[in-house]
């Protein structure tokens, strides 16, 4: 037999029991069935001359009990490693009774109420402990979808995980939870930390999903912090996932040219009802004049939807608003289309209809606007990559208006600083993912800057 307490681990507690039993309180652990196989374990708490009863709520191995140490001791000839490793456990819970009942006991508390704080106090500990192996005893979709419906600060922003982030995050974990069902894989950690994982999920979200390859990166970008957390929580497994790429490749998304966003502005609905291009009873106006002012302002949808929430200062031309997301203050100055739309609303804007709706708008606007120059997109279905021909009208979205935004803002030649005080970017590398210059249009931008520097080359004798 292999005793659990090292010599210092005894001294440590002896001494404990001591300076306990010296302050008038002894504390001692019984059994509740010594007969029986397994037995609850019962903390009997004596305080000058009263007595308090309390369950510790943990069941122990009878025979790995020692009466006189009052604590389980572990033997690799007696007893499994899992039988040794609770009996471990068991021993740090009834450390932590005794170090609380003791700073109890050591408090102002008043002598009548001593013993039912004691109680209150071990009751609280035990019942966290015994929550804690509940969530220990979860699969990886039930701890997933427990954990993310806390409610948690984002150790990056400091801000409350938003609603919005856990919509995101209940979509991966669908995902995850039909991949396993398809596959007819274990609802266990194993499954999501293998190193078979990654090319196992690819193949599914490839063959059976016809899956974008930045699907699976979104997926891994959510099921990574999710197993950090899993591991945090006591759940233990290697860290083969941790190299999983989490991080979408850049998008060829589309940006309008001021010049765009003014064909659109300039669109004359009322007499398009009356062509018959737009349905009389359709509310594209008021879609396409959010959209414009999401063209000059780089709000998001969610804050274009809470214009009532802003400040249009007039006087001064700028418009001030906390963004939902971020919680962070923007002032933006006021563009021309902006404040005749003001005018036109009188300072009470409309509301956005369904996404569905309103990408069915925009684009509609955009191809009625003549905005149909052909735009060649390279994408990643099913792992094939391929080349696809769009009109740029039917690629337009209410983000499509952000973008346009911090585009037109670079190519105006705006400090990058300055265009992401407005957009409210905290990262440049972020930011730039917004600026979709072409090739062409930069080397445009930085010739115009040479000759506004010195005079024309051909005076250098270049």
């Amino acid at each position: 037999m292999t005793p659990f307490n090292t010599s210092s681990y005894k001294k440590k507690f002896h001494l404990l029991l001591v300076i306990v039993a010296s302050m008038g309180i002894t504390i001692n652990f019984n059994l509740k069935s010594p007969s029986k196989e397994h037995s609850l374990l019962f903390a009997i708490i004596r305080v000058d001359g009263k007595q308090l009863r309390v369950s510790t709520q943990q069941n122990v191995l009878t025979a790995s009990f020692d009466k006189v140490k009052q604590r389980c001791f572990t033997s690799k000839e007696k007893f499994s490693m899992r039988e040794n490793k609770h009996s471990e456990e068991v021993n740090k819970i009834l450390d932590d009774i005794v170090s609380t009942t003791s700073r109890i006991y050591n408090s102002t508390i008043p002598d009548s109420d001593l013993l039912a704080s004691i109680h209150s106090a071990i009751s609280d500990l035990t019942d966290a402990k015994k929550n804690e192996n509940t969530i220990l005893k979860m699969s990886p979709i039930e701890f997933f979808s427990y954990y993310i419906e806390q409610k948690r600060v984002d150790s990056h922003t400091g801000r409350y995980i938003g609603e919005r982030t856990k919509i995101h995050q209940r979509t991966v974990i669908k995902r995850l939870t039909d991949f396993i069902k398809d596959k007819r894989l274990p609802d266990t950690f194993a499954t999501f930390t293998s190193k078979s994982f990654d090319q196992q999920f690819t193949d599914w979200c490839y063959s059976t999903k016809n899956y974008k390859q930045n699907t699976v990166y979104t997926t891994y970008g959510v099921l990574k912090p999710l197993l950090n957390a899993a591991k945090a929580e006591g759940f233990e497994f290697g860290d083969s996932y941790k190299s999983l790429k989490g991080k979408c490749n850049d998008t060829d998304a589309i940006y309008l040219t001021e010049e765009e966003i003014k064909k659109i502005y300039q669109l004359d609905i009322p007499s398009l009802i009356d062509a018959g291009e737009i349905d009389v009873k359709s509310t594209i106006e008021k879609t396409r004049d959010l959209f414009i002012i999401a063209c000059w302002t780089g709000l998001r949808r969610s804050d274009v939807n809470r214009l009532d929430k802003a400040t249009f200062d007039i006087e001064s031309k700028t418009i001030s608003i906390t963004a939902e997301k971020t919680k962070q203050k923007v002032v933006i100055p006021m563009h021309p289309m902006v404040l005749a739309l003001y005018n036109k609303y009188n300072g009470v804007f409309p509301k956005l209809c369904d996404k569905g709706h309103t990408i069915e708008h925009l684009r509609q606007c955009a191809r009625l606007a003549g905005i149909d120059t052909e735009v060649r997109m390279v994408e990643n279905r099913g792992g094939k990559v391929s080349t696809l021909i769009y009109k740029k009208y039917q690629l337009v979205g209410m983000h499509t208006g952000r973008r346009s935004f911090a585009t037109n803002m670079y190519k105006r030649r705006f400090p990058t600083i300055a265009i992401m005080r407005l957009t409210g970017h905290t990262t440049e590398s972020n930011f730039l993912k917004y600026i979709k210059v072409s090739p062409e249009e930069n080397a445009m931008m930085m010739a115009e800057e040479f000759f506004k520097i010195k005079k024309p080359f051909e005076e250098d004798g270049v």
